[in-house]
């Protein structure tokens, strides 16, 4: 029984090992690609390397064709590492984490979409963190998405400065691993930004209404004014004076 067992099992043991290597010589040759796009980079292009709006596109359809046993977070997992990775070959970043009272959590986070190359430095403020990408090239930002924060911090998005370019999970539901949302922030980026929703804040006197589709993520009153932090699908702004604070893909709903 044993002897029948053991050329099958050796067979499918083979096939593993075919594909490990099959795996191990396309992340070579992806490797391979990217030092060609470095070179032609280093002289047509400088700053952040980071594309929103085609991670975006890659995570939907890594979710169209899955199937199988292989947990859907898990090769979200392995696919935003190996973009990471060779997005920080191609431009070396440091990615600024709020910390606080979410600081291990925001680590997990943080570890999960960037893998354990790209260097992390830890802010106690989400403001913080906005003043750290401010002063770099090609740096990114991770922020808690807080519905009741101490302060407006993201009075420091916007204009020629900071923005926000991705929502976190883009897989949202209960199987994801970290229960946490949060924002990156990059300096802008031009056409490689995601803008299917755009994010702006409003300052208002008490309550104030928006449309349907708006959604206040934030909100914080002081001296009778309520500022608030509003994600709208498209680019239309939810209010007169509300000012454009970036933009990001819209998370992936089946």
């Amino acid at each position: 029984m044993n002897d029948a067992l053991s050329d099958p099992l050796a067979e499918i043991r083979r096939e593993i090992d075919r594909i490990d290597e099959a795996m191990h010589l396309l992340l070579m040759e992806r490797g391979a690609v990217i030092d060609r796009l470095v070179e032609i980079k280093r002289t047509s292009e400088t700053g952040s390397a980071f594309r929103p709006a085609r991670e975006a596109d890659m995570m939907r359809r890594l979710a169209a064709r899955h199937q199988g046993r292989l947990p859907l977070a898990t090769a979200e997992h392995l696919w935003r590492t190996i973009i990471a990775t060779f997005t920080h070959v191609q431009a070396p970043f440091t990615l600024h984490v709020e910390q606080g009272a979410q600081a291990l959590e925001m680590h997990d986070l943080a570890r999960f979409h960037v893998g354990f190359d790209v260097p992390l430095e830890g802010h106690g403020t989400a403001g913080r963190v906005i003043e750290a990408v401010r002063g770099s090239t090609g740096d990114l930002g991770l922020v808690r998405i807080d519905a009741s924060p101490a302060a407006a911090w993201w009075d420091g998005l916007g204009g020629d400065g900071p923005q926000v370019m991705a929502r976190l999970p883009f897989f949202p539901g209960p199987r994801r691993p970290v229960p946490l949302d949060a924002f990156v922030i990059a300096r802008p980026l031009g056409s490689a930004a995601a803008s299917e929703i755009t994010l702006w804040s409003a300052t208002s006197e008490g309550e104030a209404e928006f449309g349907n589709d708006v959604e206040v993520l934030a909100s914080v009153t002081r001296n009778g004014l309520c500022n608030r932090l509003l994600a709208v699908p498209g680019d239309r702004p939810p209010a007169p004076q509300a000012r454009a604070l970036g933009g990001y893909a819209a998370p992936f709903t089946r």
